[in-house]
């Protein structure tokens, strides 16, 4: 199965060794695995790439140079040109590299010129031009990927899109799947891959809803938004050109886990289920991308803050104890964390954390996702200490006490709430467990 990845504790794999960029030893790592076989075609090319990342195209050269005899000797005239031209990058002018692509222009001269005759023989002997049509319709059906069209616009975008991606992180999957991808296995993928464009303010994906395609930002930004435990959406992140999404549904099969909307005019690439399979296959080195952003999106403290709002912190519940308590509820952030400061110090700390949510999400929706999150996140922390009273804590009274500091210092000013992402140092030492 192309998605059964790296076990935990194993030693790092060939894909782990190029994702970090320590190409030398992901081309030891792979000569270890192919050393007591004949290598297939493909892992000779893999080798050959390897080799060239890690400046050592004077030995990827003659594998280049077989794997181009062999292709052209079994009838594969692209795929063979492919091989040769990334020779031909690595030793311009060569003469080995200049004498096959002249052997194979001469081939492919004869193979029109015997195509000319034959269509000549079919105008005058109706029986051979039915049996070649036959042929062609048989050939066809076989979806050889030689056979099919080749999008070029398509192509050039793609080709794009990886070319001026970054060469290491997230963002470099574009280019991982798509730099210098040979026509061959452009066709393969072609049928998957669609070109989408969403203006400002509509919606990509929705959370709950299927898909299996994984989305590449080729330009604009995006909003990533969650749904709480009070059923109300937040944003959690933002994601720009070069970023990508929807690989949790693409690559585990469930329903969308979060909403994506554009938040500018944005172009994209849908690359569908298939599609990645095929890509993922024959670039490998996509594998650990995909898993590290699969992973940690599953572990994001930032979505786990916004999916464990209770039911009772909703902002119609914020304003009924602001008006109760303060006589009304349209009151700046600054003011009513403040009050939310005297509730936490009389006692009423469900009240406090649904105030406290509320300016998280009303920043949220300001364009401050960050400073929202980061709240939320202090108020996950103290709901959990609230459920579980007779956890032994051995810091509890420091840790509440740094949390009322902490909200007493949201409530200074605008410039002090906008810092709130970054929350004091020692309110981590007290809290002791950190953000997770």
């Amino acid at each position: 199965m192309v998605f059964d990845w790296l076990k935990a504790g194993a030693p790092p794999s060939v894909d782990e060794l190029v994702a970090r960029g320590r190409f030398r030893q992901a081309v030891d790592a792979f000569r270890a695995q192919i050393q007591s076989r004949t290598p297939t075609l493909a892992e000779r090319l893999r080798l050959a790439d390897l080799l060239v990342l890690a400046d050592r195209g004077d030995e990827a050269l003659p594998i280049l140079l077989g794997a181009a005899d062999e292709l052209a000797r079994y009838g594969f005239a692209e795929r063979a040109l492919e091989a040769l031209r990334r020779a031909d990058a690595i030793a311009p002018g060569h003469p080995d590299v200049r004498d096959r692509f002249a052997t194979l222009a001469k081939a492919a001269r004869a193979k029109i010129a015997a195509a000319a005759r034959r269509k000549d023989e079919e105008k005058t002997d109706p029986f051979l031009a039915k049996a070649t049509a036959e042929a062609r319709a048989h050939h066809e059906e076989g979806s050889d990927p030689e056979s099919l069209p080749l999008d070029r616009a398509l192509l050039a975008f793609v080709r794009e899109l990886g070319d001026r991606a970054p060469a290491m992180g997230r963002e470099a999957l574009a280019r991982v799947l798509f730099s210098d991808i040979p026509h061959y296995l452009f066709r393969r993928v072609a049928e998957g891959l669609h070109r989408r464009s969403f203006p400002a303010g509509e919606i990509v994906v929705t959370e709950g809803d299927p898909g299996d395609a994984v989305f590449l930002i080729a330009s604009g930004i995006v909003r990533v938004l969650v749904a709480g435990g009070h059923g109300r959406a937040l944003e959690i992140r933002r994601l720009d050109a070069g970023d990508f999404f929807g690989e949790v549904a693409a690559l585990s099969g469930t329903p969308r886990t979060a909403t994506v909307v554009a938040t500018t005019d944005c172009e994209l690439l849908e690359v569908d289920h298939r599609a990645l399979e095929r890509l993922v296959e024959a670039r490998p080195a996509a594998r650990s991308i995909l898993e590290g952003a699969r992973d940690g999106r599953a572990q994001s403290a930032e979505e786990a803050a916004v999916r464990s709002l209770p039911e009772a912190a909703s902002p119609e519940r914020a304003a009924a104890v602001l008006a109760a308590h303060f006589g009304g509820s349209a009151w700046s952030p600054r003011v009513r964390l403040q009050f939310a400061k005297q509730m936490l110090d009389s006692g009423q700390e469900a009240d406090a954390l649904a105030v406290v949510a509320s300016v998280a999400e009303e920043l949220a929706a300001a364009g401050h996702p960050e400073t929202g999150i980061a709240i939320l996140k202090r108020v996950e922390k103290a709901r959990r200490r609230d459920e579980h009273p007779k956890t032994p804590h051995p810091n509890r009274a420091a840790s509440e006490a740094a949390f009322r500091v902490w909200l007493s210092s949201l409530a200074q000013g605008p410039d002090t709430l906008m810092r709130a992402a970054a929350p004091p140092a020692e309110e981590e030492g007290a809290d002791g467990d950190g953000d997770r």
